[in-house]
C-alpha cells in the first residue's frame, strides 16, 4: 500500500490515465477484475462448447470415411 493514501493514483481509461483516490482505484480494479473473470468464464465455456462439436464432427466423418480420412492434429515436435 502507498504511504499517503490521499495522494491521487493514475488509473488508464482506454488511452487516458486518470486521478483517482486509492479507494477509488480499488473499487474499480475489482470491478475490472469480476469483469474480466466473467469474460474468460464466457470465453471457456464456448471453447467447451466448440470442442464437443468437433469431437461429434469427427466421430460423424470417421464414421462416414473411416481409415480414409486423418483429423488427429500433427504433433511437430
Amino acid at each position: 500500500m502507498r504511504e499517503d493514501d490521499t495522494e491521487p493514483v493514475p488509473y488508464q481509461i482506454g488511452e487516458v490515465f486518470v486521478s483517482f483516490t486509492t479507494d477509488g482505484v480499488g473499487e474499480m480494479l475489482e470491478k475490472a477484475k469480476a469483469t474480466l473473470e466473467e469474460e474468460i468464464k464466457t470465453i471457456e465455456n464456448q471453447a467447451e462448447f466448440h470442442k464437443k462439436i468437433l469431437q461429434d464432427l469427427k466421430v460423424e466423418l470417421y464414421a462416414k470415411f473411416g481409415n480414409e480420412i486423418n483429423l488427429e492434429a500433427e504433433d511437430d515436435s
